[in-house]
Order: structure tokens, then sequence, then C-alpha cells
């Protein structure tokens, strides 16, 4: 489930009933693929109870489903964003502030598999501002064809697969101050990681966004999109993160620790927004 599950058929299918029905009409076939989905895997539950005791919530059935249920409502907002109109959905800022400094000084915004990330880029398109979002997994050619997204001035995709490409990309955006946008939840190798306390316990984050900024200098904001009821978002960000610590692994675990509890505070208020559907705390490691 790191990736958006489904097929183009059945997505073509909720994004017509919405047009003919409303919204109400399509979110009820999103509840029964949800709960069909919740019964047919039992074994990713199991990989889901250090994260549900972490949490304060029951390991139980009706716990899963409706994780998983929020799961399918965020990937349903998503594919029928561009069929509602900004004036349709209700969008509640926190800290904006923070966002328009950034804005300003180009750096980076930090953003986690927590809500509906990709809802906030409708946001920010209000703002004139170039986005570089800053990875490497691939979305099936199916799903992006659907999602489509047609060609955004504002969205810059640089791929970490270019290696050195992509680190010339992100120099270049932040020396002519626009903002990088770069995931930080999901480590792949332990040696790019730095360890932070995350709901009580140790975990890894991946460190490459943290090592942007103390290398280039760059502010960072964090951010975490929310689905707080339909048609509703709530985006917050965190206060401008820096740091002036001289040693360089201090730094690092300072950036990274203020990341983490900014994003603590928010998975403890939408608790079923979690989409890391993996041991977290396991080995850190995705």
């Amino acid at each position: 489930m790191s990736q958006y599950r489904g097929s183009p058929l059945g997505i073509k299918l909720i994004i017509a009933l919405y047009n003919t029905f409303g919204y109400k009409a399509a979110k009820s076939l999103v509840y029964i693929v949800a709960f069909f989905y919740a019964v047919a895997s039992q074994n990713k539950r199991q990989e889901m109870r250090s994260y549900y005791k972490a949490i304060g919530l029951d390991d139980s059935f009706s716990t899963y489903f409706k994780h998983l249920y929020a799961f399918s409502l965020t990937i349903f907002d998503r594919f029928i964003a561009k069929e509602t109109s900004q004036n349709e959905i209700e969008i509640e800022r926190t800290n904006v502030q923070a966002f328009e400094s950034l804005q300003k000084s180009g750096g980076l915004m930090i953003f986690s598999h927590h809500g509906n990330w990709a809802q906030s880029f409708k946001i920010f398109q209000t703002y004139d501002i170039t986005l570089n979002i800053v990875g490497d997994e691939a979305i099936d050619e199916n799903l992006q064809k659907i999602d489509g997204a047609t060609k955004n001035q504002h969205i810059n995709i640089i791929s970490l697969k270019n290696g050195m490409q992509a680190m010339l990309e992100i120099a270049r955006a932040l020396q002519n101050r626009e903002v990088i946008i770069i995931m930080v939840d999901r480590v792949k190798e332990k040696e790019k990681s730095v360890e932070v306390d995350f709901l009580n316990k140790k975990t890894l984050l991946h460190s490459g966004g943290f090592e942007i900024a103390m290398m280039r200098q760059a502010p960072i904001v964090a951010c975490d999109v929310v689905r707080a009821g339909d048609q509703k978002i709530s985006i917050k960000f965190s206060d401008v993160i820096t740091s002036d610590l001289k040693n360089k692994q201090e730094r690092l675990t300072y950036l990274a620790q203020h990341y983490a509890t900014f994003l603590e505070a928010s998975v403890r208020e939408y608790p079923y927004q979690w989409f890391n559907f993996f041991d977290f705390w396991k080995t850190g490691q995705k």
C-alpha cells in the first residue's frame, strides 16, 4: 500500500458516480471497497500492531477497517479533485505565515505519508511559487493518466534516479529561492537516516532533506495536509526550522527531531491518516 491502489476502470467508475450522483453516492462505493480490502488483507494488519499500540488504538478489525477507509477516502478525494472547483472545498490553514516566509527565501518543505499531501498542490497554485518535488517513487502510468495531470508550470519533478543531475537541480532551485519538497518518513538505506524519538519510541527518518538544508544553509518548514471531513482540508505548517549548532551530527538530529515532534502532534490528532502500512519501528526502513 505504499503506492496508490486501484484499477483505472474502478477509479473511472467512482469519478462517473461522483459526476452523476454527487459526493455522498461515490463515497458509499469507497466504503464498500475499503471493507472488502480490510477483510482480504489481514496479513497487513499484523504489521500495523506496533503503530496501533504506540498511538493508543485497539488492535481490532474495527480499527484496521477505519484505517483503510481513511486511506481510501484520501485516494478518492485526490482523484475527484480535478472534478471539483476550489470554492467547493473548505480549507483551513494554520501558521501560513511560515510558508509565506519560505516562499520569499526559498528552502525545504518537509512532508510525510500522513494525510493527503497530494491535495496540497491545488492549494499552493494560488501562490506565485515554483515547487520542486524530490522523489524516486514511480506512479503507475495508467493511474497517472487519470490523475492527470497536465503540465503545471509551477511544479517541477526532480528524480533522485538521475543522480548528480538531481543534485544540480536542487542546488539551482535553492539558489533561485524556490521551494524543495521532500518526504522523509521512509528509509531505504540505514546509512542515509537519522534517529529520532517518535510516539515515545526510537525510529529512523530519511536524512536527505535535512542534510540538503544543512549543506545549503536553507530553512525548513514542515507541512501536514489532512482530510478534516467531507470536502474539508486542514493544512498545517510548522514554524521555520533552522539551527546554528556547530557539530554536524547534533545539527542533523536537531532538525530531524523538530520535524518528528511536529509530525507526532499531527498524527495524534488524526491517527487514522497514518499511511505507512508497515512496522515503522522494526528497523525504520522501507
